[in-house]
């Protein structure tokens, strides 16, 4: 979001701020066993989540495993739309959701700051990399790795090399009309506009390689995961940007897929976790967040959801990164997250609008 966008909520939000009187973080038990049994009382978790609700949903019936008793409820709202659906429930008093799993950095930023996520210091906040917290209030549970995903009945293994060795080779008349794009505003849909946008790649990149792209013909979705499963279904033979873990769900149900990362490869942390101020289940929220950021909740992440965790000192138990085809990103592209902040809708509008242009 802009700055100014993020001014004008803020000053909103804090204007109509609800005087509610949350419990200190000092009065949540630490001891695991007594705060299950106080989850228990509680019963449920309302989960906003950001990535694919498969994918959410299989962790959440894990923790469910380990944690009876407790129901974990998940809504998927993507990136900027879930700050405002927050914010808007809690100006008016609609006190839904416990624990937010945001796909867009600043807007949780935005929410620490006025107040809206409860500090909450996880028991592995030790084994957390600094980049990866928002003080002890939120934490980036994995990293999304950007990458075309393609059909391996679709795109030849020359086609592969070809597209391995850097973003431009879409260009290449062969890949005419074979491939998907998305408008949505998410943060793995901007991640490669970012970088495209990048000012040290104005010469590489910018605006009229964006250009170029949609001179290819691409078809374009509105929504970013419908790009991968038109990939699935054979429809389109590869989607310019999806990211890791999406694809690697769709490939452990048996789709044919693979994926690579193009030079240099946006990465970043990302499904950002904070628990609400107004939570009506504190303590199963408590709970909840602790298990996804710990080692046992991590290595589920990357089993069932296939998302690099952040935890440090746990092994990578994805199962595709053993397989002979995968090859890890060999340039990895760092976001600027002040750079994000204020240019995400002025980019991702530019975007549209080159779409828009070149589809009429």
């Amino acid at each position: 979001m802009t700055s100014r966008t993020a001014a004008v909520l803020s000053l909103l939000a804090l204007l109509a701020a609800p005087p509610v009187a949350a419990q200190q973080a000092s009065s949540y038990t630490s001891d695991e066993a007594k705060l299950y049994e106080a989850a228990k009382a509680e019963g449920t978790v309302v989960w906003y989540v950001g990535g694919p609700l498969d994918g959410m949903n299989a962790i959440a019936a894990e923790f469910q495993k380990v944690y009876p008793g407790i129901k974990v409820e998940t809504l998927r709202l993507v990136g900027v739309a879930q700050y405002q659906r927050f914010l808007d429930e809690t100006n008016a008093k609609k006190y839904l959701v416990d624990v937010l799993q945001s796909t867009d950095y600043p807007s949780m930023v935005s929410l620490v700051d006025l107040g809206h996520i409860a500090q909450w210091k996880l028991p592995t906040f030790d084994k957390i990399p600094e980049r990866y917290r928002i003080k002890d209030y939120a934490y980036a549970q994995y990293t999304s790795t950007n990458a075309i995903v393609y059909n391996v009945n679709k795109v030849t293994p020359e086609e592969v090399k070809l597209l391995e060795s850097g973003w431009e080779a879409v260009l290449d008349p062969r890949f005419k009309g074979r491939f998907s794009v998305s408008s949505m505003k998410c943060g793995v849909c901007y991640a490669p506009v970012h970088m495209f946008m990048d000012p040290k790649f104005k010469d590489r990149f910018g605006p009229e390689f964006l250009r170029k792209v949609v001179a290819q013909q691409p078809a374009v979705y509105a929504e970013v995961l419908v790009t991968l499963d038109r990939v699935v279904a054979g429809e389109q033979d590869f989607t310019m940007w999806g990211w890791e873990s999406a694809a690697a769900i769709k490939q452990m149900e048996g789709a044919p897929i693979r994926w690579i990362f193009p030079k240099p490869t946006p990465d970043f942390g990302n499904s950002w976790q904070g628990i609400s101020k107004y939570s009506t289940h504190p303590n199963a929220a408590r709970l909840f967040l602790n298990w996804t950021m710990s080692e046992k909740g991590a290595l589920a992440m990357e089993r069932i959801y296939g998302g690099y965790s952040t935890l440090q000192g746990i092994p990578d138990v994805r199962v595709y990164a053993q397989e002979k085809w995968y090859a890890q990103p060999k340039e990895i592209y760092p976001v600027d997250w002040e750079r994000w902040g204020n240019n995400y809708h002025k980019d991702m509008d530019e975007w549209a609008a080159i779409i828009k242009r070149g589809r009429n």
